[in-house]
Parts: C-alpha cells; sequence; structure tokens
C-alpha cells in the first residue's frame, strides 16, 4: 500500500501516463527502494515516472521491455516464444514410459476426450494459451488440423478396457510417432465419485504438414519437392518431387509417393510410388503391418515393383581425378512378401514378461531382370535372377524412456531400451546355382546411471554355396550419448558412435566406403572405398536457449576418424583419414522440415586432389534408433 501511495502523490503533481509491463513468472523488477520477484505471469502498472529495471533470462528482460508499448509487444509475439517449462527437464531424472499411469492398473476407462492444440503459437505445458501473432493465426488457419478420428485410431485401448499403464504409455508414444504430430500427453483422472473409473484426457500438438524444398543446381536445371504429411487432416501423406534439366533429353521429371499409415485402425500402412525421371522409372505398391505393440500378435507385408534404372558407375578408379565411368542400364521385376507371428513369453517378472516377445518370422522375395549388363556364374552376381526364402526366430524386450533435447529441440523423444537375439536361416534360388543363408543379430541398449545411454550391436550372416562363405558380413555398432549437462540455460550432450565392418568374400563390384554420410561428414573421395571399415564419429552438442519464431539453435563440435581396405591385411595398419570442425543447427519442431545445418570441416590428411577444408549447407534429419524390433527377415545391406 505504502509503495502504490507514493505512485499516487507523484501522480498527483503532473498528468503521468503508465507503463503495462507484462511479465512472465520468475522475473525480477528492481525499482528505486525495493526489489520485486514474481512466480506467476503477472501484468503490473506503472507510472512513467518511475524508474525500474527487469531482471531475468534474456526473453524475460527483453520481453519486460517490448511489452510497455503495443507496437513492440506485437513484434515480440512475433519474432519470439518464451522458453517452455519443458526445456529444463534433465535427462538425469528420467521417466519410464509407464510410470505415470502405474497407480491406476487395473481400474476401468471411462471417457475419453480430446485437446488438439495448433501447431503454432501452443504449448503442451500450458494448453489454455493461445496463439498471439498475425504470422501464427494465419499459418493455423492454413494448416489443417488432425482429426479426431484419426487421434482416436491411434490408441490401443478404447472405453471400458482394463487401464494396462503399457498399452497406455505404447498409445502415447505412437502418437508422438506420427509425422504430423510434434508431442502428445495422455492423462488419467479418477472421477471423485467412483475412483475405479478413470477418464482418459489426451492432448496432442500439430505441426505444420505443408512443407517445400528447393535445390537449383544452376540456371538450367533444379529440384522442387512439395511435401504434405496430413492432407486434410487425414494422416495420409504424399511426396512430389519435381525436377527441370534443360541439359538433359528428358526436361521434365516427376516423382511421387502416397501413403496411408494406419488403415481403419489396423495399424496397416499403404504406399504407392510412382518415378519418371531421366534416371529411373518406378511403380510400387507396399502393404507392411510391424509390432507396434506387443499387443500386437501378426505382423506381415506384402511389396510389388517395376524399377527401370540408368546410372554411372565408377570404374578403373586410379585417383580421385582418374577414374572411368560404366554406364548401367538394368529393369527388373520385384515381389516380396513376409509374415511374422509373436509369442509372450511366461516370465516370473511381470514388466519383463509383457515387453518380452518369442517372434518366429518368414519371407520369400524374387528379382527378375529383363534388362541389364551382361552377366556369367562368376561376372555381375547382383544382376542374376533369383529367389530368396529366408526365415528367422528371435527374442525382443523392449521398453521406453521419455526423455528431451537428444535428437530433437524441445519434444518429447521416446527412446527404446532393450535386448533383441536373432537366427537366420535361409535358401536362395539362383539363375546359375543355389546357396544357403545363415546369419545372427544380437543387441542389448540402455541408460547406465546417470553416465547417459549405451547400445551395442554385433551381427554376423554369410551366404554358404559349395561349402564356402561368400558374401558375408560381420559388423559391430557402439553408439553412446550422456546425460544432459545443465548449465544454466545451455545443455550440453556427448555423442560417440563407433563402428566396425568386414566384408567376407564379397563379390568384386561390392564395396563399403568412409566418405560423407558413411564415415567422415563432408570428405568426398572416390579412393576410400574397400571391404572392411573402422570408424569413430565423436560430436559435442549444445543446445542454447537462442530462440527466433520458434527457431531452435544447437551449436556443434565434431571429430571423424576412419579407416579402410581390402580386408587383406588388419585394418589399424592403414592410414586414418579424419575430419574435424563446427557448426551449428536451426530447427523448428513446429515444422516438418529438417534442421537446417551449415558446416565447416578440416581435413589433415586428406587424400591428393581433395579439397582440405569444407564449408556444407544442407538438411539434416536427425538420428532414429533401433527399437529392438523383430520384423522382415532380411541380409544386411553392404553399401
Amino acid at each position: 500500500m505504502a509503495l502504490w501511495s507514493s505512485f499516487s502523490l507523484c501522480a498527483q503533481s503532473r498528468k503521468v501516463k503508465y507503463d503495462t509491463l507484462q511479465l512472465p513468472k520468475n522475473t525480477t523488477i528492481i525499482l528505486k527502494d525495493a526489489r520485486l520477484t514474481f512466480d506467476k505471469d503477472t501484468t503490473l502498472i506503472l507510472p512513467d515516472t518511475v524508474f525500474y529495471k527487469v531482471s531475468g533470462n534474456f526473453y524475460q528482460r527483453l520481453h519486460g521491455k517490448w511489452s510497455q508499448r503495443k507496437f513492440t509487444k506485437e513484434l515480440f509475439d512475433l519474432l519470439f516464444s518464451l522458453p517452455s517449462d519443458d526445456f529444463k527437464i534433465d535427462s538425469t531424472q528420467l521417466v519410464k514410459s509407464e510410470n505415470p499411469f502405474k497407480d491406476y492398473k487395473d481400474r476401468t476407462i471411462g471417457n475419453i476426450s480430446l485437446t488438439k492444440l495448433k501447431a503454432l503459437g501452443t504449448r503442451l505445458d500450458k494448453p489454455e494459451e493461445k496463439p498471439k501473432s498475425f504470422v501464427q493465426k494465419t499459418g493455423n488457419t492454413i494448416n489443417f488440423n488432425t482429426r479426431e478420428r484419426v487421434i482416436l485410431n491411434n490408441l490401443l485401448f478404447t472405453s471400458g478396457d482394463v487401464v494396462d499403464p503399457l498399452i497406455i504409455a505404447d498409445s502415447e508414444r505412437i502418437l508422438r510417432e506420427l509425422p504430423y504430430i510434434k508431442d502428445a500427453r495422455i492423462y488419467l483422472k479418477p472421477r471423485p465419485d467412483n475412483p475405479d473409473i478413470v477418464d482418459v484426457e489426451i492432448i496432442t500438438k500439430d505441426v505444420l504438414a505443408l512443407s517445400f524444398d528447393l535445390e537449383a543446381r544452376d540456371f538450367d536445371s533444379g529440384i522442387l519437392r512439395v511435401t504434405h504429411k496430413n492432407i486434410f487432416g487425414s494422416g495420409h501423406e504424399i511426396d512430389n518431387r519435381f525436377a527441370v534439366d534443360n541439359s538433359s533429353d528428358q526436361k521434365f521429371s516427376y516423382q511421387v509417393r502416397y501413403r496411408v499409415p494406419n488403415i481403419k485402425r489396423s495399424f496397416v500402412s499403404f504406399e504407392a510410388n510412382y518415378a519418371n525421371t531421366v534416371n529411373q522409372d518406378f511403380t510400387s505398391i507396399k502393404l507392411q503391418r510391424e509390432f507396434v505393440s506387443p499387443k500386437i500378435k501378426f505382423a506381415g507385408g506384402l511389396e510389388i515393383s517395376n524399377q527401370r534404372l540408368r546410372f554411372g558407375e565408377l570404374s578403373n578408379i586410379v585417383s580421385d581425378n582418374e577414374f572411368d565411368v560404366q554406364t548401367i542400364n538394368e529393369r527388373y521385376d520385384y515381389q516380396d512378401f513376409w509374415l511374422a507371428r509373436a509369442f509372450p513369453l511366461n516370465l516370473k517378472d511381470p514388466i519383463l514378461n509383457e515387453r518380452t516377445r518369442l517372434i518366429f518370422s518368414g519371407r520369400v522375395s524374387n528379382i527378375k531382370f529383363s534388362l541389364r549388363p551382361e552377366v556369367d556364374i562368376n561376372l555381375n552376381q547382383q544382376y542374376h535372377n533369383r529367389t530368396l526364402t529366408i526365415a528367422s526366430v528371435g527374442i525382443s524386450q523392449r521398453r521406453y524412456f521419455k526423455d528431451q533435447l537428444i535428437f530433437g529441440y524441445g519434444r518429447t523423444e521416446d527412446i527404446p531400451y532393450g535386448v533383441q537375439v536373432e537366427l537366420l536361416g535361409g535358401y536362395e534360388w539362383g539363375e546359375f546355382d543355389n546357396r544357403y543363408f545363415l546369419g545372427g543379430k544380437v543387441g542389448r541398449g540402455g541408460y547406465v546411471g546417470n553416465l547417459g545411454y549405451f547400445l551395442g550391436w554385433f551381427s554376423l550372416e554369410s551366404f554358404l554355396k559349395n561349402k564356402t562363405f561368400e558374401q558375408g558380413l560381420f559388423q559391430a555398432d557402439f553408439r553412446f550419448f550422456s546425460s544432459l549437462i545443465d548449465l544454466k540455460r545451455w545443455k550440453f550432450r556427448q555423442f560417440i558412435n563407433v563402428n566396425y565392418t568386414y566384408g567376407i568374400d564379397r563379390f568384386p563390384n561390392e564395396y563399403i566406403d568412409i566418405r560423407d554420410k558413411n564415415g567422415i561428414r563432408g570428405l568426398e573421395s572416390n579412393t576410400l572405398r574397400g571391404s572392411q571399415r573402422f570408424l569413430i564419429n565423436i560430436e559435442t552438442v549444445s543446445f542454447t536457449p537462442i530462440e527466433l519464431v520458434d527457431f531452435k539453435l544447437a551449436v556443434f563440435g565434431f571429430y571423424d576418424l576412419g579407416m579402410i581396405n581390402n580386408g587383406q591385411r588388419n585394418i589399424f595398419s592403414e592410414k586414418a583419414q579424419s575430419g574435424i570442425g563446427l557448426g551449428f543447427r536451426i530447427r523448428n519442431d513446429n515444422l516438418t522440415f529438417k534442421a537446417i545445418e551449415i558446416r565447416l570441416a578440416y581435413y589433415p590428411d586428406a587424400p591428393i586432389g581433395i579439397p582440405m577444408t569444407d564449408l556444407d549447407l544442407s538438411g539434416n534429419s536427425g538420428f532414429s534408433f533401433s527399437d529392438f524390433l523383430i520384423a522382415r527377415p532380411s541380409p544386411s545391406v553392404f553399401n
């Protein structure tokens, strides 16, 4: 009262104007003889005769100053959004996905209500907030919000079911995995008059489903990609690619993919592809259902395609500047069918028993060429007509943690942890001879205390012909990311990937390399190829508090090291290639665009003819974890 009285006395001496301050919570305002801190969002009216200073983080101070005038306040709302409370989550306090629902186990599900938040200007932690700026309102107007039935069709439960915490958690994860949903939350609320019945509240937040990607190579050629992840709010997806090349015989090219992710709540997806380009003609249809949850007993898929390809293959490589290019023309028909069945195991631990499955799967695939290079029993084996039957048996155990700021920029990420063991066997009928296939895979991943997340994979497989192994492969893969290191509002993670790949008696025209995305990022060299490879990728990422128009900034530094040879000697006797650099990524999780990455790299031991530095601007789609899922049995890809 005393403070307000002094303001009133000042106002009596002359006509006083007033400043209206919109102060976010945890903001401190410093007056001449007072210091006030607000633990809630607060509107404060002060005479313009009063000196004050706003304290807090950068955005809070900026918001306090700009909100004094209507024009600057509107400009602030247009450009900035105050950081969400979700940003404060620490990886050392991880949440198992099923934990929030354990207290309601075996209760009956009552009403299911749905709150659908628009893409821009909304927050999951404050669903009551409305978009403020003109850009946010306009963007939401032109974007189709996801239909209610689409959300409900992706749930594994309905009204009247008994609460299973793992099923509720799986449903929440499935919603977050949808390409048109940024994030999702499920809340269970017991009824006051009957605690045995819980009502379900679902909150989802959409993304802007329409995206564009333009690549202009020069004045005569370019590619325009137009993608919509949620056509009219139906969940259907279409991806169009238009290309113009005035220097080629075919000046205009078109490619399209149409996908329906979940037909009639069956979790069966449908996909159709068509392409008519300079390098390929392609048509295909695909039906597929995977084990999206342990509740699913059957999985399977069907694919039929026809493809014509025309491409240049490097041959007789002397150096990066001396090589021959062989033009390859091929056309083939392809059919693929697979089916899998999951069985529960009688384990003592109820959680492990619920999440562990014994899975049998089988597959038949056939490829027949109508156009190809010259073939013989020992020539161009990849162009041989062949039919492969392959079966597998394995154990899959998978659960999930909820975390943030790993590969996303603030949204909830579902990180799998568990075990996969799989044995494979099969038989291939070839154009010239037949052969057996044998293989095995084992993987395990999870969080280790407060250190972070560790993932390890081993696989060994090979074809067997006349008691001789050929076209085999051994792989060891280790991945690690640290717990989130919190330095006030700057968040840090450490990422380490280690890979060893060894090709066992591969065909002469099969190889792996350590170029760019296959190893040392940004390094392009035709000579860095072989059948044995060792890689280390180290990256330190800082998720900064810097945010502009919902675009968030991450800064990173990296070190890549790789060695490669033809498998005839110890890989560690080879000269190592390396790359060191830094860069930053900009990402808006409200959009379907890839993160924009700008990277500067230095290569101290670059091969002769290869620049020692590289400045690159590209899109970064992030990384997706293997989730210990056993599905279509298949030989591993060697490329």
